[in-house]
C-alpha cells in the first residue's frame, strides 16, 4: 500500500482560522487525489461474528466485493427492526436473525454426529440457519460459486423454500 506523504512548512503552522484550515485541507486533498485514486483497497478476509457472515464468505469465495458488507448491514438492520415494540414487546423477545452455533469450514461444530455427502452436517450450522430463512440456493445461484468443494458442500443441504417475510 502506498503511503501518502504530506510536506509541512512554516506557512501551514501559522494557519489560524477555520476557513483557512478548510482551504488548506482542500488544497492537500487535491494535491494527493491521483495518489489516493491509485491506492489498492483491500477487503477484510474474515468476518469475525458468524451471524453476520455472508454465504459467499462461508463458502470461501476468493472474489467478492462490497455486497459482503451489505449482507452484514442487512442482518443488523433486520435485527434492529425486530427490536421495535410491535415485533418484540420486551427485550427478552429480541433475537438475532441468523443465530448459527457453528460455521463449517471456518469454525465447525466439533461434536457433529451427522454427515451428508462426506461433510459434517448440523441444523445449527450457519448456512443451515440462513437457508431456513432464504431457502437453499437455486441452480442459477450455484452458478456463481467457483469452488467445486463448495458446490459439493451445498449439495449436503436439504431443499428449503424461501420463507415469506411479509
Amino acid at each position: 500500500m502506498q503511503e501518502l506523504k504530506i510536506k509541512t512548512d512554516e506557512e501551514e503552522t501559522k494557519i489560524k482560522t477555520d476557513e483557512e484550515k478548510r482551504k488548506e485541507m482542500s488544497r492537500r486533498l487535491l494535491r494527493t487525489k491521483d495518489q489516493r485514486k491509485n491506492m489498492k483497497r483491500e477487503l477484510t478476509g474474515h468476518v469475525v461474528t458468524r451471524w453476520y457472515r455472508a454465504p459467499e464468505l462461508i463458502l470461501l469465495e476468493k472474489d467478492y466485493g462490497p455486497a459482503i458488507d451489505m449482507w452484514s448491514v442487512g442482518c443488523i438492520f433486520a435485527e434492529l427492526l425486530g427490536m421495535m415494540k410491535e415485533s418484540a414487546p420486551t427485550y427478552l423477545d429480541r433475537k438475532p436473525l441468523f443465530p448459527g452455533k457453528s460455521c463449517f469450514p471456518l469454525s465447525p461444530d466439533k461434536h457433529v454426529k451427522e454427515e451428508r455427502h462426506g461433510f459434517p452436517f448440523s441444523k445449527n450450522d450457519q448456512l443451515a440457519v440462513i437457508f431456513e430463512v432464504i431457502g437453499t440456493p437455486t441452480e442459477e445461484d450455484k452458478s456463481y460459486v467457483t469452488d467445486t468443494k463448495a458446490l459439493e458442500y451445498l449439495e449436503a443441504f436439504p431443499h428449503r423454500p424461501k420463507t415469506d417475510l411479509s
